[in-house]
Parts: structure tokens; C-alpha cells; sequence
């Protein structure tokens, strides 16, 4: 009984100081389009966080087109390269679509891409790395995390 309320306890406490299941929403606002890629802002907890670079609109042709508007739930993957990657699902008639770093549309099919800077007459982003650990950071609340918080991730299309 003692282990009991001792368990109550310790989750009390751990919600109190901020280690809930809170969902952690991204809001993509695209911003501008053109025939050659689709550019926006990434926005987490009301701040924007970077800019972000999608493939142009194709009427969501898999690997050459960005994705609908829409909020899609993510999952965490961590078996790529970079080590940590937010996947979207239930995409229409898509698969695999991702944050990811890069900073050209020529290095993704489908995927968004995220900077520090971005240059709309180049179609695209810098500082990719950066922009990338500020998004880990805003996630994990630290740039070096040592497990997972359990949230519920929602990435919004607008």
C-alpha cells in the first residue's frame, strides 16, 4: 500500500514540474509559392522557431509535391543518420514524409526542410543544423536528452 501511494506521489509531483503527456504542436505557415518550392515558418510553444522549405505544390504527387494542408499526428524515428527525426503520418497517398535537415529542394521527395536563414529567390535554407537542434531543444527541453518525453506530437499545415 506504502509503494501505492508512494508511485501517486512521485506522479504528482513530476506532472507539477512539467514531465506530462502534453502534446507538442508544430504549426508550418506557409508563406510563399512558386514553381520551384514552398517556403514558411515553423512555429512551436507560439514562437517561430525557423523557416522551412517544401518542394512546390503538385497536387500531392508522392516525391515531387508538398503535402496537404492539414494537421497529421508524428512519430519519433530515430534509425536515420541524424539521429532523431519527426515523421508525420496518415498523410494522403504518402509515406515516409519528414523534418528533416537540408537545405535544397533537390534533397528531399515530400519532405520539409528547416533553416536559420532562408533566401525565397534561391529556394532555399541555411544553417539547417541549427534550426534542426533548436527544434530537438524545443522538444526534449535540452539539446542533449537522455530519454523520451512521452507527448503526443501534432504537425499542423496551414
Amino acid at each position: 500500500m506504502k509503494s501505492i501511494k508512494f508511485t501517486a506521489l512521485i506522479m504528482v509531483f513530476f506532472s507539477s514540474i512539467g514531465y506530462s503527456q502534453d502534446n507538442f504542436t508544430v504549426t508550418i505557415e506557409r508563406q510563399f509559392s512558386s514553381n520551384n518550392c514552398t517556403m514558411g515558418y515553423l512555429i512551436t510553444n507560439n514562437d517561430v522557431l525557423c523557416y522551412t522549405l517544401e518542394l512546390p505544390w503538385a497536387d500531392n504527387s508522392n516525391n515531387i509535391s508538398c503535402i496537404p494542408n492539414g494537421s497529421y499526428n508524428g512519430i519519433l524515428r530515430y534509425d536515420k543518420k541524424d539521429g532523431w527525426r519527426i515523421q508525420l503520418d496518415n498523410v494522403p497517398n504518402r509515406t515516409g514524409v519528414q523534418i528533416h535537415m537540408g537545405n535544397y529542394t533537390s534533397e528531399i521527395q515530400g519532405c520539409i526542410l528547416v533553416g536559420t536563414n532562408a533566401n525565397i529567390d534561391n529556394c532555399n535554407v541555411q544553417n539547417s543544423a541549427t534550426a534542426y537542434l533548436k527544434l530537438k531543444k524545443a522538444f526534449y527541453g535540452t539539446e542533449t536528452p537522455n530519454s523520451t518525453p512521452n507527448k503526443k506530437i501534432v504537425v499542423t499545415f496551414k
